[in-house]
């Protein structure tokens, strides 16, 4: 039987497998846009877990296959805006294409709704990335900008609550 992806809340514990998570991504993908990855040290990123997990308005999720992290979603809350969080979401891309980034977003909507004191999730996606503009407008998102990032031009998208009836 094949294995399944199993979704789960980062815990300090796996810092070391996260931050090689991270850096293998970003060889894979110029859109992992974290400053400094390679000189944060499995200390700081426990550290950051830790701190991560002690805030209700922001999250650290992973999807495990195995013992092999291949996905990885955040929402932060922004600095100058303490009621908005910004998703980000990254997978290893030999599993693109799989439904992990829909699994991760559905989980981030999941707590967004039901966990978080947040009043509006955002994020930036770049323009040229197709597959995750579709997927994002799938899982209610909608365009609300643009700007430049990176060297790339990017889209802002919010997340629009679906109404229950």
């Amino acid at each position: 039987m094949a294995d399944e992806v199993t979704i789960k809340l980062a815990q300090s514990t796996d810092a070391a497998a996260v931050l090689r998570f991270l850096r293998e991504a970003a060889t894979e993908s110029d859109a992992v846009l974290i400053p400094h990855l390679q000189d944060v040290s499995v200390d700081q990123e426990a550290h950051n877990i830790d701190l991560i997990n002690t805030f209700d308005d922001c999250v650290m999720l992973l999807a495990v296959l195995g013992e092999e992290i291949v996905g990885l979603v955040t929402i932060m809350v922004l600095a100058d805006q303490p009621t908005t969080g910004e998703l980000g979401v990254v997978v290893r891309k030999k599993y693109w294409r799989n439904g992990i980034g829909q699994l991760l977003v559905d989980e981030a909507e999941y707590w967004f709704d039901h966990y978080s004191s947040l009043e509006t999730l955002i994020l930036s996606v770049f323009q040229e990335n197709l597959p995750a503009i579709k997927l994002y407008q799938k899982m209610n998102f909608v365009q609300t900008g643009a700007a430049d990032e990176e060297g790339h031009h990017a889209i802002q998208m919010k997340y629009v609550k679906e109404e229950k009836e």
